[in-house]
């Protein structure tokens, strides 16, 4: 089964996306901020890292800046969700093929969308 990583300091958002990845059939890691979610990158296989850019403690930047210094992350994909446009602009070093941008506005079914078509 696919893991996913959601890594989001809004419980709402983050209990929504939860429950629409598993209920589509993924497994579902999830951490409140970067610096969780950089344990649970160091201490578990990952398949596919969602998350929020701004957060408390450890940043979304930060957080892919950390995974893609490991082997393991190098080229696993990353989706940045965002409540604010300009943030697309602030990310260094995106990389098109692994690196993706939505803004929260983006509905649902549109975001399990495309993580079904990243990870099959």
């Amino acid at each position: 089964m696919m893991q996913i990583l959601v890594v989001e300091d809004s419980r709402d958002y983050l209990g929504l996306l939860k429950d629409g990845l598993t209920l589509s059939g993924y497994d579902v890691l999830t951490a409140e901020d970067g610096m969780e979610g950089c344990e649970i990158l160091a201490n578990t296989n990952i398949d596919l890292i969602i998350s929020d850019i701004r957060m408390p403690r450890l940043d979304g930047i930060k957080l892919h800046a950390f995974a893609r210094e490991m082997d393991r992350y190098k080229k696993k994909k990353f989706i940045f969700l965002s409540g604010y446009k300009d943030m697309y602009s602030s990310i260094p070093k995106l990389d098109p093929e692994i690196d993706y941008f939505l803004e929260k506005t983006t509905p649902l079914n549109a975001i399990i969308q495309l993580v079904d078509r990243l990870v099959f």
